[in-house]
């Protein structure tokens, strides 16, 4: 979990439910559970609040186990879209999660100042009755000046969820450089990293977590090459090496998985250029939708645990990371974004595992959220972040 979180009780119906100021949260779920919150918000900010859960390490859930997280109206009408995601990966369970979002338009329903409920569910959880720890973030983003939202991107760039693998990878962008970053264990230690490659390593059931900062009217384009390893015998994982993006907030912009027999493989995606408007375009696809805020966005290199046993230690990948256009002049906010809207970077460390003091547990908002965008939401595992595809069990949950 987020050093400096604190720790929160949901209440077992909206009437109860606590209020969360800005800031990041712990608590636990149980299996079939609900759980509820609340936050207070005004009548033109957008309203990100995300839910990941962390299930105990080797850990098999159940088909229909996993996390779901809602925001609706006192009168429990929804705001925007509620997300759930399924632990459920062949051979292991990992954290998984997503956010619920408010976003002010001038006929919707969740326009208007007051408390909301936010409310997180678990699934079926196959036989056992353990509760999970989950981390809650609530993050606010200030309005814009009215005629400076922008236009939204030109066309998408596929659906968060799908098992893509396109068939070629996407050119790299000029003067990137090979770096050091032996990558993070989550969203809070994350390493930082431009346009150029970066060499590293994976055990079996982990991931790797890198930051890259992305301005107002810039695209990426990325490709993770994985290395062969030696093998007692042949063998074949299904969807055995992952490639995973998530925005500033922690929301899923796209998701790549392929099978890996323990030789040479690569997974690439690529993403619609960023635009405030993308979150207002009629007809954009969900991962168009995700790529809204200019500032951090999170890269996941992951190996599925079914690779261990099969091969010899860890599974070495070039991650080669290519930013497309210069950056464009965004929206006015009416004022400060904070982890929002881009930023000054904050310095690296000598070791290249991100900004200094994003691992020391400071206090404040500040120390622990502004770094480009939001950077600090980790679950302080080498875990795969599970943000995989839908479940269809997932759909008989209660909305």
């Amino acid at each position: 979990m987020a050093p400096g979180a604190n720790p929160v009780q949901g209440a077992a119906n909206a009437g109860d439910a606590p209020p969360l100021a800005e800031g990041m949260y712990t608590d636990s779920i149980e299996p079939r559970a609900t759980k509820y919150y609340s936050v207070e918000l005004d009548d033109a900010s957008s309203a990100y609040v995300s839910a990941i859960a962390v299930p105990r390490k080797g850990s098999v859930p159940g088909a229909q186990d996993g996390i779901g997280v809602s925001l609706r109206t006192e009168d429990g009408r929804p705001c925007g879209l509620g997300r759930r995601r399924t632990f459920a990966a062949q051979g292991g369970a990992y954290p998984t999660g997503d956010y619920a979002e408010r976003v002010v338009e001038p006929r919707g329903v969740c326009r208007g100042a007051g408390r909301y409920v936010v409310t997180v569910t678990r699934g079926e959880a196959g036989g056992s009755t353990a509760a999970v720890p989950i981390e809650l973030a609530y993050m606010s983003e200030p309005a814009v000046r009215k005629g400076t939202e922008g236009s939204p991107a030109a066309g998408g760039k596929g659906t968060p969820g799908t098992a893509q693998e396109p068939a070629a990878s996407p050119p790299m962008a000029s003067g990137g450089a090979e770096q050091r970053a032996e990558g993070g264990t989550g969203f809070n230690d994350a390493a930082e990293v431009r346009a150029g490659s970066v060499k590293g390593a994976v055990e079996p059931g982990g991931t790797r977590f890198y930051r890259v900062p992305v301005g107002w009217g810039q695209r990426l384009r990325v490709t993770a090459d994985f290395g062969a390893v030696p093998s007692g015998s042949a063998f074949h994982a299904a969807n055995g090496v992952r490639l995973a993006l998530s925005n500033t907030a922690r929301g899923l912009v796209a998701n790549r998985n392929g099978s890996y027999e323990g030789k040479p493989k690569s997974l690439s995606l690529e993403t619609a250029p960023v635009a405030y408007a993308n979150r207002l375009g009629a007809g954009l696809d969900a991962a168009t939708k995700a790529m809204r805020f200019a500032g951090a966005y999170y890269l996941q290199v992951s190996v599925n645990p079914a690779v261990a046993g099969k091969a010899s230690g860890s599974v070495p990948f070039t991650l080669r990371v290519g930013v497309e256009g210069e950056p464009a002049k965004g929206p006015e906010y009416v004022k400060d974004p904070g982890e929002f809207g881009g930023g000054t970077l904050l310095p690296l460390t000598g070791d290249g595992m991100g900004p200094a003091g994003a691992r020391n547990g400071g206090s404040g908002r500040s120390d622990r959220l502004r770094l480009v965008g939001y950077a600090g939401v980790g679950t302080g595992s080498v875990l795969l972040l599970g943000l995989g595809g839908w479940s269809l069990a997932a759909r008989r949950w209660k909305s």
